[in-house]
């Protein structure tokens, strides 16, 4: 016999470990645990905003792509290097900061997601400054701000779905934890005959 059947828990307990669970659960449901990969994140932030103001292209930054500089149109920047400047600022600098603040699944669920894509469109625009343009422009090179965005957003996108996984396998946990306080209360409240109303006994005219 285990120390729970010598020792039966009684009503109170049972419901003070139900309802703490269930708390818990919800909690968990709300947000993601802090661990060392959080740090990770924060540091990938840091470094994407840095990049920002380093050269993506030649000499354009990416603060000039997101102002829309002249010098940017002179440039003939394409579409890609863009649309990536922006999904770094959406989901890597904004999204991932509100989750980083905020702990939220949610948000980090937003941030993955978008960082995923960026790291796509980051490829496409490495690319796409090492080669030739439509008229025959010679390619420009990737700048470091270029580079930095990138990896920053690789990290970002890695860490996410990692706390994603994880928040995942906690949520399931916590379920099976409170399925067990659910069974131990049903079974006290079984053998105690909680809830369960002793049968009316029968009175002689009722038969009559």
């Amino acid at each position: 016999m285990n120390a729970d059947s010598e020792n039966p828990r009684s009503a109170e307990e049972l419901d003070d470990l139900r309802t703490e669970v269930e708390s818990a659960e919800r909690k968990l449901a709300r947000e993601f645990q802090v661990g060392p990969r959080i740090l990770v994140a924060a540091v990938a932030v840091v470094v994407l905003i840095g990049s920002l103001a380093l050269p993506h292209t030649g000499s354009v930054t990416g603060i000039e792509i997101l102002l829309g500089d002249e010098h940017v149109e002179a440039s003939s920047l394409v579409i890609v290097s863009k649309v990536f400047v922006w999904l770094e600022v959406l989901f890597g600098v904004f999204a991932s900061g509100a989750a980083l603040l905020t702990r939220r699944w949610a948000l980090s669920v937003v941030a993955g997601a978008g960082s995923g894509v960026a790291v796509v469109f980051g490829l496409l625009s490495v690319w796409s400054r090492q080669t030739t343009g439509v008229h025959g422009e010679p390619p420009s090179g990737a700048g470091i701000g270029l580079y930095l965005g990138w990896l920053a957003m690789t990290v970002l996108a890695v860490v996410w779905i990692k706390t994603i996984w994880a928040r995942t396998s906690y949520q399931l946990a916590a379920e099976q934890q409170r399925r067990d306080a659910a069974q131990q209360w049903d079974e006290f409240a079984r053998t105690n005959r909680i809830g369960q109303q002793p049968p009316r006994p029968q009175r002689p005219t009722d038969g009559v």
